[in-house]
């Protein structure tokens, strides 16, 4: 296989010859309400679990269900952070609350305390990228940045394709801290692509509505939403899926490169971010048997 072959995108949605591109929607520029949570004259959320539950979370369990709650000070508000008590009253962790999920708690932190502010999730990130620090060079420009629960960002994932970042969210407690997150992103992982050289060329699936634009080199963050919050997030936060959170919705798939092959990503209808980027060492095992055929 050479460098230069342009892979379609097995993920990919399937647009068919003649479709009309999407539209070009960049999201409004506002940030959602905080929670509540960040009002000083507002008490902490605070969440007694039942035993069962204490001992899952300190085994690493990652959740809090609805079921498992024994009793809570007052109600709480999506997105706002959780603070879980054990039935002695003794801290477990503290986590993203979402009145309206069985999930009712996704964990952000279990043990002792810690402050979770800006400095905090800017460390949580930094933590994160550090993972994958070296395991990529100059011949690989599309792999994941964040993966929810493993990383610490429950629900949450973030993925590469060259210059093109696409945020993927799987719980609506997200939904009040995009702003944060979006303003975390746009000062590191994104301002990390932008300074690379891009992926150059174009696009050359003449059934694809984004064929003839050459790659740009400039910097995007895009949303994605699970089918679950999309309705929650337009009414609520007046965002949709596929909306452009910095620059601005591609005209055409973002060619990024994978051991040195080009592939496209449908980062705008495909499944999950755009490309199954998870199926890696797979590609490159259909590529050492099919060397020379």
């Amino acid at each position: 296989m050479k460098s230069s072959a342009l892979v379609r995108n097995p993920a990919a949605g399937g647009p068919k010859a003649g479709a009309t591109p999407p539209r070009n929607r960049t999201a409004p520029d506002r940030r959602p309400a905080l929670p509540r949570s960040q009002d000083a004259s507002v008490p902490r959320l605070r969440l007694h679990i039942t035993a069962d539950a204490g001992r899952q979370i300190r085994s690493g369990h990652p959740w809090v269900f609805a079921g498992s709650v024994r009793k809570q000070n007052r109600n709480g508000d999506s997105g706002e952070l959780a603070v879980i008590y054990d039935r002695h009253n003794k801290f477990l962790g503290i986590g993203l609350f979402d009145p309206d999920s069985e999930l009712r708690v996704r964990l952000l932190h279990a043990g002792k305390p810690e402050t979770v502010d800006r400095d905090w999730w800017q460390s949580q990130l930094e933590q994160a990228l550090a993972r994958r620090r070296g395991l990529f060079d100059e011949r690989t420009t599309g792999y994941r940045l964040i993966n929810g629960e493993s990383d610490g960002w429950p629900g949450l994932v973030l993925d590469r394709y060259d210059t093109t970042l696409v945020l993927k969210l799987y719980t609506a407690a997200w939904l009040p801290r995009l702003g944060e997150v979006t303003s975390l992103v746009g000062g590191g992982p994104l301002a990390s692509c932008q300074r690379e050289r891009p992926v150059a060329g174009t696009a050359i699936d003449l059934d694809s509505p984004y064929r003839s634009r050459p790659q740009d080199a400039g910097g995007t963050l895009l949303l994605r939403l699970s089918r679950n919050i999309q309705d929650i997030a337009r009414t609520k936060f007046n965002l949709r899926d596929g909306d452009a959170l910095i620059g601005q919705c591609p005209e055409r798939c973002p060619i990024f490169l994978e051991s040195g092959l080009r592939f496209e990503a449908d980062v705008l209808r495909g499944q999950k971010t755009g490309f199954f980027l998870d199926q890696r060492e797979n590609r490159r095992l259909v590529e050492s048997l099919a060397g020379g055929r």
